[in-house]
């Protein structure tokens, strides 16, 4: 065997010949273990460049050393040194790989969760500040490498992103990537859409599905799906009261007011009564949840029931 590691590339490849599938055979038979390792190694998906590896040297020095010239020639001793040097190649290359992507390109993501009665902020190491909502998951780095500052969403937030040209910021969530420059705007992700309002600077959303994508300016908002991906006009006044506790009501049908009050109070309203359509007009700032239900009581003559887990309107 000329080039021991050149029959094992044509083994494992299936381009070997029938007499060289024999001395295979035979190396299986007596060294199982090394040969599945070797196996298991060549047809691992982890690209691995090892052509620095010279197989040839390798026989060469086998053949000087001393015992092996006192001994008689023994193909599948050579052949298994040989091998043995090929693990060792490829091993150290795996490993050096593992390291690179682990220590490098991979930074440690750390987890930031809010649950039901609460919300968080944190400030990322670019000096961008997150507000998280209720219920909602923040996945960023400890520190930001490479060319992108990423961080992954579930839920909602509002972004206060340092401007940073050379480096944009991108949010990735379930429906559509969202990359800026240096902004502010809320994200709503949930398991239908991602809605996306933009409040100052411009932002750029990318559909995740449909291969399209739409450019932000303040008061716009971009809805994303899984079928279509559209850019609208901000309608609501209260898209952020669930982080400022300030509302504003402009004829507003009061199914719609008890939606937006249940995005910012902790114990929901329930609405039981044939009154959703009648319109209402108010402005709140960070008022007691039972002064407006006391103002709605009034105002639409209403029946208000307080339980262990909500208020019941009838």
């Amino acid at each position: 065997m000329e080039n021991s590691y050149a029959l094992l590339k044509k083994h494992f490849q299936q381009e070997s010949s029938v007499e060289e599938e024999k001395l295979i055979s035979e190396f299986k038979k007596e060294n199982p273990q090394e040969y599945l390792v070797l196996k298991n190694l060549w047809q691992s998906k982890t690209k691995i460049d090892i052509k620095d590896f010279d197989s040839i040297k390798a026989w060469q020095h086998i053949l000087q050393n001393p015992r092996t010239k006192q001994a008689k020639p023994n193909h599948l001793y050579t052949f298994r040194q040989v091998a043995a040097v090929a693990v060792i190649v490829i091993v150290g290359s795996l490993f050096a790989y593992y390291v690179t992507q682990k220590f490098e390109f991979k930074p440690t993501i750390i987890e930031l969760a809010t649950h039901a009665s609460e919300t968080d902020s944190i400030l990322l190491a670019d000096g961008t500040t997150v507000w998280l909502n209720r219920n909602s998951k923040l996945y960023y780095p400890k520190k930001f490498k490479g060319k992108n500052r990423t961080v992954k969403l579930e839920g909602e937030a509002w972004f206060e992103v340092t401007k940073n040209a050379k480096k944009p910021f991108t949010v990735e969530c379930n429906y559509s990537t969202i990359t800026v420059l240096g902004t502010t705007f809320n994200i709503d992700t949930d398991s239908l859409a991602t809605e996306v309002c933009l409040a100052t600077g411009k932002v750029n959303i990318q559909s995740n599905f449909t291969d399209t994508f739409v450019d932000l300016l303040p008061n716009n908002k971009a809805i994303a799906s899984s079928t279509n991906l559209v850019k609208t006009q901000i309608t609501n006044p209260n898209y952020l009261s669930w982080k400022t506790g300030v509302f504003l009501f402009e004829d507003t049908p009061l199914s719609a007011v008890i939606n937006d009050l249940n995005c910012y109070y902790n114990k929901p309203i329930v609405l039981n009564t044939n009154k959703a359509d009648m319109l209402f007009s108010a402005q709140f700032e960070n008022s007691n949840q039972e002064d407006i239900l006391e103002i709605l009581k009034l105002t639409f003559n209403l029946t208000i029931q307080e339980t262990t887990n909500s208020y019941e309107i009838h």
